[in-house]
């Protein structure tokens, strides 16, 4: 099976950086995951495309209406964790309570089951392959959050690219959706979704997907609400006043966040018109009822 899937890592830009640098989890800023989120739900729409939201519980909790409104229009929820904390750096029981929570709050405004994750920053890396333990435990079916890349941040080099059932040490099992990469000159590549579709060229984005088409590879594309926002981002807003003076600081962060995100719109249409595409827990159910398995994996 060859169908794409687009997912979203539901979370607000402006509540996620007063966090990181206010320490404290604030009210989203001025509107604009609500422009984010509707922009991206006319988009699928229009090209009749259901995706799968992953769902941030802070962000959940605070915007209990616009969780509706994406169940409303037909669309996959799935869980983002509660706090965006990278989870190699929580203890597991911090974990647990993390998931826990979101699956809490998430299930409370839907009124229905969840069946997938994604850790914040692709954070199940080789060391805490425990969590999908956890993941299974807790009831979900799938986890999509291993990059088959090791980089300097996340991913587990080797990990394999397929779609495919794990076995895991408590005796559960869980499906693993690992995020898409391409091979050039002998490496893997990151390419698909967030800042490297928005770095990409269009012809090379298209170039890309063409060949996952020729070779059978349904793309797994990852996106974020800001990356489809019509109005610049400007960090300093969500900065404490003591930042807000680092005026060079806060340019950088501008150029970071905005440069080429114009073009996101144009590409990720380009994929909805190339493409079909399901959600993540019909690629999940594809794989369990072709019985898609491999070895046991969950501790490291």
């Amino acid at each position: 099976m060859t169908k794409a899937t687009i997912s979203i890592d539901w979370e607000d830009f402006g509540q996620l950086y007063a966090m990181y640098h206010c320490d404290a989890i604030t009210e989203p800023k001025h509107g604009a995951i609500e422009r984010q989120t509707k922009i991206m739900l006319d988009m699928f729409d229009a090209a009749n495309v259901k995706a799968t939201f992953f769902v941030l519980g802070m962000l959940a909790e605070r915007r209990k209406e616009l969780v509706k409104e994406i169940q409303r229009r037909g669309h996959e929820i799935a869980l983002h964790g509660q706090n965006h904390k990278a989870m190699f750096t929580l203890t597991p029981e911090v974990a647990f309570a993390d998931v826990e929570q979101s699956l809490k709050i998430v299930t409370d405004i839907t009124g229905e089951p969840v069946y997938g994750y994604r850790a914040p920053f692709f954070s199940i890396i080789q060391e805490n392959l425990y969590l999908l333990e956890m993941l299974a435990d807790l009831g979900l079916v799938y986890d999509s959050s291993i990059f088959p890349i090791k980089s300097a941040r996340y991913g587990i080099e080797g990990f394999s690219t397929e779609n495919k059932i794990y076995q895991l040490a408590n005796g559960k099992e869980i499906v693993e959706l690992p995020l898409t990469t391409a091979d050039w000159m002998g490496k893997r590549w990151p390419v698909s979704g967030g800042g490297y579709i928005r770095l990409m060229p269009k012809p090379l984005v298209s170039t890309v997907f063409k060949k996952f088409r020729k070779e059978q590879q349904p793309p797994m594309i990852y996106m974020h609400p800001y990356e489809f926002d019509t109005e610049a981002i400007s960090v300093a807003s969500n900065y404490p006043p003591q930042v807000n003076n680092a005026t060079l600081k806060v340019h950088a962060l501008n150029l970071r966040w905005n440069i080429f995100r114009k073009s996101i719109a144009g590409k990720i249409q380009m994929l909805l018109n190339d493409y079909q595409f399901i959600t993540c827990i019909e690629k999940a159910e594809y794989v369990k009822k072709n019985g898609i398995s491999s070895e046991l994996l969950g501790r490291s």
